[in-house]
């Protein structure tokens, strides 16, 4: 991976995440109200699997309450998305200001990076299947 200094061409991005992250925390109140209203897996009511995503609202609930650890234990994967989510999108705007550097794309090691994201969301299944999730 190559790292390359922010510009102020990244700002409109860092801002829209930022917009993004603002939105997400704002509809917090919203969320037990929602949670309610979404089906429940297919994969899981019909098979009693947990799919890679089983227990992801559960997260997004527990940390709208405070209680992190217990979003972890729920789903680790969507927990550290939606919270490298927010915190991202809080930091964006310093970054670009700053001209931090930025991650570039991986050039010529894609095949590595797919293999880890492939191995992350395998972790995550057996996890999800091994605790009975």
């Amino acid at each position: 991976m190559s790292w390359r200094p922010a510009r102020l061409a990244d700002l409109p991005l860092a801002l829209l995440w930022t917009l993004g992250a603002a939105l997400a925390l704002a509809w917090v109140p919203l969320l037990p109200l929602v949670a309610r209203l979404l089906p429940p897996c297919p994969l899981h009511a019909l098979t009693g699997v947990p799919c890679v995503a089983c227990g992801t609202t559960r997260a997004a609930l527990a940390l709208a309450h405070g209680h992190a650890w217990e979003a972890v234990t729920l789903n680790p994967l969507a927990t550290v998305a939606m919270m490298g989510g927010l915190l991202g999108g809080l930091v964006a705007p310093g970054w670009v200001a700053l001209r931090a550097p930025l991650p570039g794309s991986p050039v010529g090691s894609s095949i590595p990076w797919r293999t880890a994201a492939w191995l992350v969301l395998i972790g995550q299944w057996i996890y999800l299947v091994a605790s009975g999730r």
